[in-house]
């Protein structure tokens, strides 16, 4: 049977009759699970159970647009982020962390043209310098310019002034204070051809541009005094594109004296020394170098995860940041093609690194085991630069040195305590709205509240987190696997034994399987995965798309979606996860769909506690035209199908993009059957685009043929809890409690929620 397995990664233990008492193993079907789950070598070293951090999620803030690079007033009362899409600021009262509220955005284009691509705060958080790029291309190069804002009122913001820079300005740092104020620019001037090719070989090298804003003082500007990189490149060994230098993202020294500037395309650092008040210089050129991962990476889009693979990496680092006078962090997010030697772009973590150009600490692969630990390792990008680490910040906290390394794949914050940069200390990992793009800190409040704020540009939100000394209080338990070796991911459907939760992921993993979650410390922060049940059908791997999950006493009804209808499947597997049976959908019911090609199936599937009757959610209705699902029960003794319609909300913008749909379905002691519904906002769709996200119930005893039902609010997750999460995908009833999670489509936020009784 080995022989004919596929790529399953770690299935690492099964349930046995002494765990689960009420179910019967068969012989066959034990021998089977136990060698599949025997039948993988470990790849990569057990990481230790989660335990709660010292950072604690305050707030999810949607924001209209994108958010991407963010910066914090001195006083840690306003945020202010750049909007590409919009060409604007936007800004965020703060005074509340967990309250925050929109300021009137500021339009920062000129005459309708540019894009803002970094934003910095002046020391004494009088002004906000914006970096604004001018729609520059292969054909044009128009220069930027930085924008000058004086935000001391942050509802009223008020134009200062222009300073024309170099095309294409990208991140900018602002060094010194009051007269001896600066700008640090990064001036990518990324121009692509039309093979989508970001160099011209040299034709339009970026630069560093160091701009004087000691004017904005009464002081006489040290004007724009530009720090030509090509030559430094040229002597660099082994630079790639030595003619094209492109400067990406800045980061200022904490004493003040010196500027890292990478230089992603060229896998390069620059140092600028900037001690002397009004002329910078170009202290050294650094390679950023390589990093070597042997046999612990996963290089293939398999649905599947295992560290098994070897590559070199270029580092190619996108930001920078300082956690000391000597040593700086390197975002290795990579950003160029496969190199003729073999080499990868990116280092898939991060790195710190002196000012000699020493590597002091390399994460290698640990950076990626915390992602799959904690459910966000992005397999669909295993073959690309895994989960990319684009971020990095650095402050201190409790009086400690922390590093913040934000994953854009995974969807993360991962937090290290760097008192020891030879040994930085992985404290806790943190999700993030979809694809975090900018960072800051904020530790200097009055009241003493300690900040951590991402700005995600994926689904358009920011979160804050605060900082607790003593450790965070717990308001959500996270989830995690046991170790690492037990990837999990997609959560879609939920169900309980009463003592445990039982999990399916959908097709965002190769061979279907079951999770059991233990639910014993929830109250201390974490819900630890320590069990996974890989499905056989015949001794083979089986590959289905779970939505719903069933317990009956001796094993579980799985429902899986179809691609079209005749794919809806129910699906009977025993303890071990072997299946016993398989149910498809009757021509009676196909007949009922409009279209035999429609793609809207199972999303859920409950049993009576007899397990003699099963009820389904189907995603949608027969007719996609129509503001309707279908709720489907099977009295399994007699095959007896019964179909009723369920009326669906409308989005209130946009009812055919943001379409309404059921998640999940759940029979209670009482005889109601509880509806998961949602629409499409949220996520991809835009967390400013959920409205709907919400629990009904409807009577058992109404499911008769051809009935509509009438539905009950039982639940608002959006208003009550601030759920954002398009995917709000699994429900289950827990000693009392509803529980819901979100499918994170196999990387970034899973959120399990306690809604409280139903």
């Amino acid at each position: 049977m080995t022989q004919k397995v596929p790529r399953l990664r770690r299935f690492v233990s099964i349930p046995s009759p002494a765990t689960m008492p009420l179910f019967r193993l068969t012989a066959s079907a034990l021998a089977s699970a136990l060698t599949l789950a025997t039948a993988f070598t470990a790849a990569a070293p057990a990481l230790a159970a989660p335990s709660a951090g010292r950072f604690a999620m305050v707030h999810h803030l949607p924001v209209d647009g994108v958010a991407e690079i963010i910066a914090a007033t001195p006083d840690g009362r306003t945020l202010v982020y750049t909007s590409a899409d919009a060409g604007a600021l936007g800004l965020v009262d703060i005074s509340d962390p967990a309250r925050p509220a929109h300021l009137p955005r500021v339009d920062v284009r000129l005459g309708g043209v540019g894009e803002p691509t970094s934003v910095a705060i002046s020391p004494d958080g009088r002004y906000a310098v914006v970096a604004m790029r001018m729609d520059d291309d292969v054909a044009n190069a128009r220069r930027g310019f930085l924008r000058i804002y004086d935000v001391r009122n942050p509802k009223e913001v008020t134009h200062v002034k222009d300073i024309t820079v170099g095309v294409g300005p990208d991140s900018l740092a602002l060094a010194g204070s009051g007269k001896t104020l600066r700008a640090i620019v990064a001036i990518e001037d990324e121009e692509t051809d039309a093979k989508g090719d970001a160099t011209l070989d040299g034709k339009r090298p970026g630069r560093i541009d160091v701009v004087g804003l000691q004017d904005l003082y009464g002081a006489t500007s040290s004007g724009l005094q530009s720090i030509d990189l090509v030559e430094a490149l040229k002597a660099l060994p082994g630079a790639i594109y030595p003619q094209d230098p492109q400067a990406e993202f800045v980061s200022i020294s904490p004493d003040g004296r010196t500027a890292a500037v990478t230089l992603q395309e060229n896998n390069a650092v620059a140092l600028v020394d900037l001690r002397h008040p009004r002329q910078a210089r170009l202290l050294r050129m650094l390679s950023a170098g390589t990093v070597e991962r042997k046999g612990n990476a996963d290089l293939q889009r398999d649905k599947e995860i295992t560290f098994k693979d070897s590559f070199s990496g270029r580092r190619e680092p996108d930001a920078v940041t300082w956690v000391s006078n000597e040593v700086f962090a390197l975002a290795n997010e990579g950003d160029g093609k496969k190199g003729q030697d073999g080499s990868l772009p990116g280092g898939r973590g991060f790195t710190l690194m002196n000012t000699r150009g020493e590597v002091v600490y390399e994460t290698g692969e640990r950076t990626e085991q915390h992602a799959v630990q904690f459910g966000h390792y992005p397999d669909s990008r295993s073959a690309a630069k895994g989960v990319e680490i684009e971020g990095v910040a650095s402050a201190r906290f409790g009086g400690l040195p922390h590093l913040l390394v934000g994953s854009e794949r995974g969807a993360f914050l991962a937090v290290y305590e760097v008192s020891d940069p030879k040994q930085p200390r992985f404290v806790q990992l943190l999700p993030t709205g979809m694809s975090p793009e900018g960072i800051t800190t904020i530790t200097r409040r009055a009241d003493g509240q300690q900040l951590a704020v991402t700005a995600n540009e994926g689904d358009g939100s920011i979160n804050l987190y605060r900082f607790h000394a003593q450790g965070a209080p717990v308001a959500e338990p996270q989830i995690a696997a046991r170790d690492a070796d037990m990837p999990w991911g997609a959560l879609s459907g939920l169900t309980t034994d009463g003592s445990h939760l039982y999990a399916v992921p959908d097709n965002a993993f190769g061979q279907s399987r079951i999770w059991r979650l233990n639910m014993a410390e929830t109250t201390q922060g974490r819900v630890v995965i320590d069990q996974v049940i890989p499905l056989t059908d015949n001794d083979q791997p089986l590959k289905v798309d779970p939505e719903g999950i069933a317990r009956v006493a001796d094993g579980f009804w799985i429902a899986s979606e179809g691609a079209t209808v005749d794919g809806n499947e129910l699906i009977k597997v025993n303890a071990a996860g072997a299946v016993q049976q398989r149910v498809k959908l009757p021509a009676s019911v196909q007949a009922k769909f409009a279209s035999a090609k429609t793609s809207t199936g199972y999303e859920g599937v409950t049993a009576s506690a007899d397990g003699q009757t099963l009820y389904m959610a189907v995603q949608r209705g027969y007719d996609l035209g129509k503001p309707q699902a279908a709720i489907l029960k099977l009295h399994l003794p007699t095959m007896t199908w019964t179909s009723a319609l369920y009326p669906l909300e409308r989005h209130s913008k946009d009812a055919k993009t943001y379409w309404m749909g059921l998640s999940e379905i759940q029979l209670t002691d009482d005889g109601r059957l509880l509806l998961l519904e949602r629409d499409k906002g949220g996520g991809e769709g835009r967390a400013i685009n959920a409205e709907v996200k919400r629990v009904y119930s409807v009577n058992a005893a109404d499911v008769v043929e051809g009935a509509v039902l009438k539905k009950t609010l039982v639940k608002d997750l959006r208003k009550d809890h601030n759920w954002l999460h398009e995917k709000a995908e699994g429900m289950v009833l827990f000693k009392g409690d509803l529980w819901v999670v979100n499918d994170n489509d196999g990387a970034g936020w899973t959120r399990l929620l306690n809604a409280g009784k139903p």
